[in-house]
């Protein structure tokens, strides 16, 4: 296969892979519309040219401190390898992305290739949120699409999906046979309101089977990618006719400008109480956000005069949540629930004394604004892994 790359560490070793890096191929996967069966695109795996295991080689480079490194030469590899095939528009290339290599490196789009799609998992927002969303708008600006990985896996990813505003989302068939019938259903439901609110793209992958292939259809997924369409493996010498184009929504969103008070507050005219008003207020919140469960999420950045501690108690009952560090925002108290189907963001300020301002918004659009901002506030890692 053209384009190999082989890349040596200037210091220290490899551990199990000696005082080299092992040559690293891609092997590139196709993804066919559903519609009529044409390829639209290929997705690059990293494959190891001695017939290892990627997962080892991933995990060695994470061990060593180098997954970065390792990240990024797997995707130039990839890059490589398509121009050496004359690969270009109308297909696109499907690439993964590691958060700390994409921070180290945002690739540039080349000139009359394909169209290029970032993959990004709700992991690496999770761990890294600042970067990733940083990350995003500067992808975006250069012409990249995102694609929300392993959608199936965790039910996070449901909470998730809005903040990263993907122009693809890939549905993990695989992963959503182990899980409940109600848990698919949500998941389902889920992605195909925030396709149809976004006009993203479903992509549906793991199909090796007729069975899985339905299950794609009845998912809504439009695209398709398993060994029952086609296994990964060299670009082919020839293409074949291309299929439609993968559309781009071509929108992010932008984790700076006002802070959630000011944008609340610009439109909905806000409530004023003593503080014990307020926290009643907020409180609703808290008791809508815990109904969410394990596909919610709650984001908060409280003043200075209130400690972080109520919110202990919905570790366990949300998917994950965030806190701020407290009086970051300008010394506002900010608090976003949001999930499938629901989104709130509570904003108060202390006007004088025990007289707060204060108000709560159910825009959805507006609620995700907010909850970006706070996530680009949060420090790298502080987000529960529960």
């Amino acid at each position: 296969m053209s384009g190999a790359i082989e890349a040596q560490p200037s210091t220290g070793q490899w551990g199990l892979y000696g005082s080299i890096w092992r040559v690293i191929v891609a092997a590139f996967q196709p993804i066919v519309d559903l519609r009529d069966r044409s390829v639209v695109g290929y997705e690059a795996f990293a494959r190891p040219t001695d017939g290892s295991s990627p997962t080892a080689l991933f995990a060695a480079a994470r061990a060593q401190g180098r997954l970065a490194e390792v990240d990024r030469e797997c995707r130039a590899a990839a890059l490589r390898q398509a121009h050496a095939a004359s690969l270009s528009a109308p297909f696109a290339l499907f690439l993964n992305a590691d958060a700390s290599a994409l921070e180290l490196d945002i690739p540039d789009l080349p000139a009359g290739g394909p169209t290029l799609v970032m993959e990004i998992t709700e992991r690496a927002l999770t761990e890294r949120p600042d970067v990733v969303l940083r990350t995003l708008t500067q992808l975006r600006t250069r012409g990249w699409g995102v694609s929300l990985d392993d959608v199936g896996a965790d039910s996070r990813s449901l909470a998730v999906m809005p903040l990263l505003y993907p122009d693809v989302i890939k549905l993990d068939l695989k992963l959503l046979a182990e899980r409940d019938p109600a848990d698919v259903a949500r998941v389902v439901t889920a992605v195909g309101a925030e396709a149809e609110r976004r006009h993203v793209t479903v992509l549906a992958e793991g199909i090796d089977s007729d069975e899985q292939l339905a299950m794609a259809r009845v998912a809504g997924a439009t695209l398709g990618q398993g060994f029952l369409l086609g296994k990964p493996g060299p670009l082919p010498d020839r293409f074949p006719v291309p299929g439609r184009k993968l559309r781009l929504a071509g929108a992010g969103g932008d984790p700076s400008g006002p802070l959630p008070f000011a944008r609340v507050t610009n439109w909905r005219r806000p409530v004023h109480g003593p503080l014990a008003l307020a926290e009643r207020a907020a409180a609703l919140l808290t008791e809508q956000a815990a109904a969410l469960g394990p596909t919610g999420m709650l984001l908060a950045a409280p003043d200075r005069s209130h400690a972080s501690d109520r919110f202990e108690a919905l570790r366990d009952a949300l998917g994950f949540v965030g806190v701020c560090a407290a009086g970051c925002l300008d010394d506002t108290w900010t608090e976003v629930a949001l999930g499938p189907g629901f989104g709130a963001c509570f904003v108060a300020r202390r006007v004088e004394g025990d007289e707060w301002a204060f108000a709560t918004s159910y825009d959805r659009e507006l609620v995700v604004e907010c909850a970006l901002l706070l996530m680009a506030r949060l420090a790298s890692r502080v987000v529960d892994d529960l």
